[in-house]
Order: structure tokens, then sequence, then C-alpha cells
């Protein structure tokens, strides 16, 4: 899935977490405008195997009227500033899970859904939206697979990450543009975990790719271990 912030977002601006987010199209040519000021900006991602249909929450506002399966994104929406409740509720309006965060003007951020259903969390995470150098991008690498030891991320010419942990991320990290595929290997192992298709990371663009799914899943689940790639600019 790929998620950008394009000046198209601002012509399709939501009410303040109350209303679904609207459906961007990826575009290479971004061009930044200004929000809405005294605002905060947040994408919300479902990366929770074997969770089903997910609700995100700020306060008592529902902010995705759509529900969230996994490996689904949206966003960016937008958020009063201060101090804020994210509530995590399933189709029954069970709650599920909360995480507090206070948020300033301007911040933008990504919320997940991770660990399996059973112990389900919710977690957030900062994101950059630092303009990168001509003919480079920023990439980071996060971990949500809740049963990896850990994960080394490379490609053939270059190392992202050695030993990423459960809900751990990377920095933004300065590449540059061009075509990547990237692999995920067990830093104890050596064993692949997963390569990537290949991915155009475009020049000016930000990048989040985050792992999801079981390295060994439980009995009766196919939610094994993949990536998600998403365009936060």
């Amino acid at each position: 899935m790929k998620l950008n912030f394009l000046s198209k977002l601002a012509l399709c601006m939501v009410a303040i977490v109350s209303l679904a987010s609207c459906d961007l199209e990826d575009d290479v040519n971004n061009n930044y405008t200004p929000l809405v000021p005294d605002t905060a900006f947040g994408i919300i991602a479902n990366a929770s195997p074997n969770s089903g249909d997910l609700y995100f929450y700020a306060d008592a506002n529902l902010i995705n009227n759509s529900a969230l399966n996994f490996g689904s994104a949206n966003g960016y929406y937008n958020f009063y500033t201060g101090d804020r409740v994210l509530t995590l509720k399933n189709d029954a309006g069970t709650t599920l899970a909360t995480s507090n965060i206070t948020l300033t003007a301007g911040q933008y951020f990504s919320a997940f859904a991770v660990n399996t259903f059973e112990d389900i969390e919710l977690v957030t995470y900062q994101d950059s939206l630092e303009y990168p150098a001509a003919n480079h991008a920023y990439v980071r690498f996060i971990n949500l697979s809740p049963d990896s030891e850990g994960v080394t991320v490379a490609t053939t010419s270059q190392n992202f990450a050695t030993g990423l942990e459960f809900k751990a991320a990377t920095d933004f990290i300065d590449v540059t543009s061009g075509t990547y595929a990237f692999t995920f290997t067990d830093p104890a192992t050596g064993e692949v975990l997963f390569t990537t298709p290949t991915y155009d990371l475009y020049p000016g663009a930000i990048y989040t790719i985050y792992t999801k799914g079981f390295v060994t899943p439980p009995t009766g689940s196919n939610d094994t271990f993949s990536t998600e790639l998403l365009r936060n600019y």
C-alpha cells in the first residue's frame, strides 16, 4: 500500500478526527501546501495479524468510518492538538487497546495496531516531512512482526538495519532515489524471511516500510511475514 501527502490532500480535508480520510492517489510530483493551523496529522494502520476489522478513535471521535483490516492503512487525518487518547475497537465496539498521545500543531505521526489479537496494542511513531536533498528520498523501517527475534534489512549493496526488534524503528534514512528490493533476514540464523518486490523510491519522497505477519504462523493463520510500503510524502 502506498500513501502520500500531496497538495491535493488540502482539497479534501476532513472534519477533525470525525470523518474518513480521502483516498489519495500515488503522485510523484509532490507539492507541499500548508494545511489547517493548530492541527496535527496522523496515519492509522492495522498491522495486527488475525485481528479482523478494526476501528480507531481519538477520544470519543471515530476516525475511520470503514474498518481497517490487516495490512491496511489510511491517512493523513486531522487531529486536535493537546492530550489525546487513541482507542482501538473491534466491529462490536469492544475496546481492545488505548494509547495516550500529546499532539502539537504541525506534528505528523503514524499509529499502528500491532501484536497478536490476544495481546493487541496501539503504538505511535513520529513522522518526518523534512524535504530530502535533490535526487534523494528518505526511507524508514519498522519491525511489527510479533514473533520475530529481530530483523536485518539490506539490499545487495547496503545494510539499513541489524537486529531491528519488534516495535523498533530506524530513523528516516537518506537514500539516492531509484529502484530497490529489500531483503529481511533473521540475524541469528541468516534465514531470509522476505524479499520485497522492487520499489521505486522517487526523488523528494518519504517512505515507511514496515514488517507484518508471523515468522512462524500459528495453526490456521495465513498471515505470513511480509512488508507494506507507506508513502508519507
